[in-house]
């Protein structure tokens, strides 16, 4: 009689509940595990991408160019008698600056990895004013003016693909690699001024040629400087402190416009050594992928416990209508199907993508809850809405996953509406025996 007692206790609902509740957040601990494992998938794609660009050529920067004057300043010491000789240079920032440059990307692959380098054609020209140094905070300095000379950076200088010669009012002057200081730029091509009358105004004029990879960027560092970038590339995004004035994207590509003056920055046309940090005038285009499909992994998995929860309740609905027992094991399976699903996307993913792969996944996982349902159901109503079920969750976690925006909101209505449907339904059960 006991026997019986504990027997009936630990078939009701009421313990069936609890338990699978339990087990629901048990098999939390395998989506954890997953999320692991494409974490690792993630930094090994990344490995992969930072070799990649390595060989090509990374995220490139341009700046300048620059006119770099030294100087001598020589102070007394006590009494007159020992002479400090201070030196340093004076930058002198351009007065015009135009960019114009055209990038040509292609997708390169390694294995199963994917990423977007490009080719960037730049145009510079503009004009230097005359220096006049006499703005200039220093007392008793000298200037070199046979030693001046001109740098511009470039960030990655693997990436250079022409001989760049910089034509200065219509003299072409050969440039000699890394910058003679490194005030303004840690990395960049030299060019010194040589017989060049500098008193003058100069107008100046560079094509260069470069390798990179995702982003390219340059330093408004004209009194007022314009640039112009175009590409084939249909998913642009405009970086730096300078959103264009002016931009076209469509299917076929995008076009892209800014005019920066020295107002909008925060340092003057000319200072003494390292007084001020130019790369907060940067500005430029990243070529962005499409949304990567690991990260759409890592985010589908975040929903686990619902798809878990929502196919737990359901079955134990069922078990309720249809009088049929279903053991916390089964609930198990269930649940294992449900978590081998993103297992399948992630692997699958790398071969075809993302959209395919989700396909493939949620119907083979859909297929094998189904025929496990009916094996032991038997009831081919109770089949169909299980079926239903598996279907309008995938769903709705699919089109949550194409939202970038609006993914929180979707997902907010989306809960909303399914608990309701399950307030509903829960309204058709007795959970009380009469007797």
């Amino acid at each position: 009689m006991e026997t019986k007692g504990i027997q009936q206790f630990m078939n009701s609902y009421s313990v069936k509940m609890i338990i699978v509740s339990g087990l629901a957040i048990l098999l939390l601990i395998p989506s954890f595990l997953i999320m692991e494992i494409i974490s690792e998938r993630i930094a090994l794609s990344q490995k992969v991408k930072k070799e990649l660009y390595t060989q090509w050529g990374g995220k490139q920067v341009v700046a300048g160019p620059v006119l770099n004057i030294p100087y001598t300043v020589k102070e007394t010491g006590e009494k007159n008698q020992v002479t400090i000789e201070r030196h340093g240079v004076v930058h002198f920032l351009p007065e015009t600056l135009k960019t114009a440059g055209t990038l040509y990307p292609e997708t390169r692959k390694r294995g199963i990895y994917e990423v977007v380098v490009y080719e960037g054609k730049l145009q510079l020209k503009g004009s230097f004013s005359q220096p006049d140094v006499s703005q200039l905070d220093l007392q008793n300095a000298e200037f070199n003016w046979g030693a001046a000379y001109f740098t511009i950076g470039i960030s990655d200088m693997r990436g250079i693909k022409n001989l760049p010669e910089l034509v200065i009012n219509g003299q072409r002057c050969k440039v000699e690699p890394g910058v003679a200081d490194n005030d303004l730029f840690q990395s960049g091509i030299t060019v010194k001024a040589g017989s060049l009358d500098l008193k003058q105004l100069m107008n100046f004029e560079l094509d260069l040629v470069l390798n990179g990879s995702e982003d390219l960027s340059v330093e408004a560092l004209g009194k007022t400087s314009e640039v112009a970038l175009k590409s084939d590339w249909a998913t642009p995004s405009f970086t730096g402190g300078f959103l264009p004035e002016n931009r076209q994207v469509t299917e076929k590509g995008f076009t892209a416009n800014w005019l920066v003056t020295h107002l909008n920055r925060n340092f003057p046309q000319q200072w003494v050594d390292r007084k001020y940090n130019i790369h907060e005038a940067k500005l430029g285009v990243e070529l962005l992928s499409p949304i990567d499909h690991y990260q759409k992994s890592m985010r589908s998995v975040k929903y686990a416990i619902l798809f878990i929860a929502l196919n737990f309740i359901i079955f134990l609905f069922v078990e309720i209508k249809s009088k049929v027992r279903i053991h916390p094991f089964q609930y198990s399976l269930v649940a294992f199907a449900l978590l081998i699903f993103y297992a399948l996307l992630t692997s699958i993913g790398e071969q075809i993508g993302f959209n395919w792969a989700y396909l493939i996944s949620a119907m083979a996982v859909t297929l094998l809850i189904s025929w496990y349902t009916f094996t032991f159901l038997r009831d081919v109503r109770m089949l169909t809405w299980v079926t239903l079920l598996q279907t309008g969750l995938y769903l709705f976690l699919f089109t949550i996953l194409q939202m970038e925006d609006y993914a929180l909101l979707a997902g907010s209505i989306g809960l909303f509406v399914i608990l309701a449907m399950v307030m509903r339904a829960s309204q058709q059960i007795k959970w009380y025996s009469e007797g």
